[in-house]
């Protein structure tokens, strides 16, 4: 019987097959990682058409991903809400946990935790951080917000809406009634911000105001002190509803005569933040506090003093807002630090969004300088649902949304132009496959020269994580597992830890775990279908099928598909490579004079630096396809290559292929 079985027929040369072109197809260059926009007869050499809970490594190669592992060992009864690092004054460090409604310091040494008192959280809103001044500052953009001081929390307390006295409005001796009106407004000031101004108070003169003699031709406004104030922003106008800054005093009595000059960039606030405005997302930048995400001011963008005034975000200590677009469909969700600069990352409800930037610059009205915010929109087309998910990465800023991963950056040979522009083609699909209505939850970081991205691939929490491999350029999809937030923390001894929130448990991320929490995960890659000749009508006789691993230990499972002579794409060969399990790591070996395990254990077989393994295919085919994978704990591999030898043969063309 030929080799060839009942295909003898179609072969149009009698030569011997070692007379034949041969067929040495080679890949050892996984550089260009995932790519599911295009089918798998269309990829690149280098590029995977699988590599399911896969990472690179080296220049390229294929290597099972890190495992994962609870941290610090507390559980709590919901969701975890947030979690950050916070370094004392004394330079140690505590990992602070928002969970079941209250702040904790979680201890890793001993598995413990501390309620933080002081302030409690609605549970099931996610929580922000940043720290400054040795304060670290929690919101959620539903509870006030709250400091840590390294001992308790604490929260503004609020004041009141200044109350007009008995006779708010007075004319000097040199006014008289008329046909001219001024209105009055006035605000109360705290450490961290401003109240609703007092309802509008008018009054009636016979000399413009521009026009008055300063000595005797006044208007005096006097209110009711509130408790707790510092301050009070006087506002006013010549058009009722128009009313802006006009000066701030200690007192309880402001006598304009004329010459204290509008600020038309501060307007009467339209909510109070005398608690500390309702951020659901905060940075520190330019060593001021700016803000966003208030849900009563969806186009909101808040900015802090400086100095002495840092943390208080009223106009009277140099604070202030703006609107972006206001009541447009534009939704603040990120402030984050670019190029020195302050830029927003909004939402929209059809999932795409915009980005601005916003600058401070200055003008001296009267005989004081005042801040002027300058909104300018970048791009309108692109920005992010998920605040958690606006990431910056060395000199861009990645976003992600429904339609994939966005990158903030300069445009090349540009000076000083910025530009979005799509980053994840290859991972198109995969993305917008997430679950839409909860992409909001999606969470992104970077860290060891990577850009991790979580997001849910069905109702909930994310599910599923992809990442950006910086130093290869190649996107990686994607892993079985998700976490809500990622962030690092450096414990006593100095070692940092990649953690992520995965439900009621902090999880580490670390190449030392072998599965997720314990229990095994498969692992996969498949090559594209890679053309057995340049012609790709034509056949080769594959003789024999390789692969090439490092650090080969467990059982990996290799298998061979092609199309053959009909069409038909069976699977022509598979095998499991069986190469011993190493009983070394924690469990078994001594740290120091600690042991890791319930035992001491000896080595048994370790893998080896370069194995190499190969299956008889003896199949005619029109492409290949290999598939290594391996889904028991233990199993692991580094994949430096597959390959495929044999010979070219010159066929008829399929019959299948004539068209009627």
């Amino acid at each position: 019987m030929s080799i060839f079985g009942d295909t003898k027929d179609i072969f149009r040369s009698n030569s011997p097959i070692d007379n034949r072109p041969k067929v040495d197809i080679k890949i050892d260059d996984f550089s260009g990682g995932t790519n599911v926009l295009f089918s798998e007869t269309r990829l690149k050499a280098n590029e995977a058409k699988e590599s399911t809970n896969l990472m690179l490594a080296e220049d390229g190669v294929w290597k099972k991903r890190w495992g994962t592992e609870q941290y610090a060992g507390v559980t709590f009864t919901n969701t975890i809400d947030g979690f950050s690092e916070y370094k004392k004054s004394d330079g140690t460090r505590e990992l602070i946990v928002v969970a079941d409604g209250k702040a904790w310091v979680v201890n890793p040494a001993d598995s413990s935790k501390t309620e933080i008192s002081g302030a409690t959280f609605t549970t099931g809103t996610r929580c922000d951080f940043t720290q400054i001044n040795n304060f670290l500052y929690i919101v959620n953009g539903v509870d006030n917000m709250a400091r840590y001081n390294g001992t308790v929390l604490a929260t503004y307390s609020s004041i009141d809406t200044p109350a007009w006295a008995g006779t708010p409005l007075a004319r000097g001796g040199g006014l008289s009634a008329g046909n001219y009106t001024l209105y009055y407004r006035v605000s109360a000031v705290n450490e961290v911000g401003e109240t609703l101004a007092a309802a509008e108070q008018s009054i009636t003169m016979d000399i413009k105001r521009e026009e008055w003699n300063e000595a005797d031709e006044t208007i005096t406004v006097d209110w009711v002190a509130s408790s707790g104030a510092l301050k009070y922003i006087i506002y006013m106008s010549d058009v009722s509803g128009y009313e802006t800054k006009l000066a701030e005093t200690t007192d309880t009595t402001f006598i304009d005569d004329g010459t204290a000059v509008l600020n038309p960039y501060i307007e009467p606030p339209t909510a109070s933040t005398a608690t500390g405005p309702k951020f659901s997302s905060i940075a520190v930048i330019g060593n001021r506090i700016w803000g966003t995400g208030d849900p009563n001011n969806l186009q909101r963008v808040y900015w802090s003093g400086t100095g002495t005034n840092l943390g208080n975000f009223a106009a009277g200590f140099d604070g202030g807002w703006v609107d972006l677009e206001t009541g447009s469909r534009t939704q603040c969700v990120k402030v984050i630090d670019f190029n020195k600069e302050v830029h927003v990352v909004c939402k929209t409800d059809d999932g795409r969004g915009s980005v601005w930037e916003v600058d401070l610059g200055s003008l001296t009205i009267g005989d004081t300088d005042v801040i002027i915010p300058v909104p300018t929109k970048i791009n309108a087309q692109m920005g992010s649902p998920a605040s958690r998910a606006v990431v910056q990465a060395e000199n861009d800023v990645y976003l992600l949304n429904t339609f994939g991963v966005f990158t903030l950056g300069f445009v090349e040979g540009i000076l000083n132009s910025l530009q979005v522009k799509e980053k994840s083609a290859n991972l198109r699909p995969y993305i917008r496959d997430a679950y839409e209505p909860d992409i909001d939850k999606s969470c992104a970081y970077f860290y060891d020269s990577k850009i991790f991205f979580s997001i849910p691939t069905s109702s909930g929490e994310p599910n599923r994580t992809f990442l950006y491999d910086k130093e290869l350029n190649a996107w990686i999809k994607d892993w079985t597992v998700g976490v809500s937030q990622f962030g690092e923390y450096t414990d006593s001894s100095g070692v940092t830890h990649f953690l992520g929130i995965n439900g009621t448990k902090l999880i580490e991320f670390s190449e030392n775990y072998q599965g997720d929490q314990g229990v095994a995960f498969t692992w996969k890659y498949v090559s594209p279908r890679y053309p057995i000749s340049k012609d790709w009508t034509g056949y080769g006789y594959i003789e024999r099928a390789y692969v090439r691993a490092r650090d080969a230990v467990g059982t990996i499972t290799f298998s061979i598909t092609g199309t053959s002579i009909g069409g038909q794409s069976p699977t022509v060969a598979t095998s499991s490579i069986t190469n011993g399990v190493s009983d070394t790591g924690m469990g078994w070996d001594l740290m120091g004079s600690v042991l890791m395990g319930d035992s001491s254990g000896h080595p048994t077989l370790f893998a080896q630096e370069s194995l190499i393994r190969y299956l008889p295919v003896d199949s005619l085919l029109r492409d290949i396809q290999w598939t290594v994978s391996g889904d028991a704990l233990q199993d692991r591999a580094v994949l430096t290559g597959v390959m495929a030898t044999g010979r070219i043969i010159e066929t008829d063309n399929d019959e299948e292929w004539l068209l009627s």
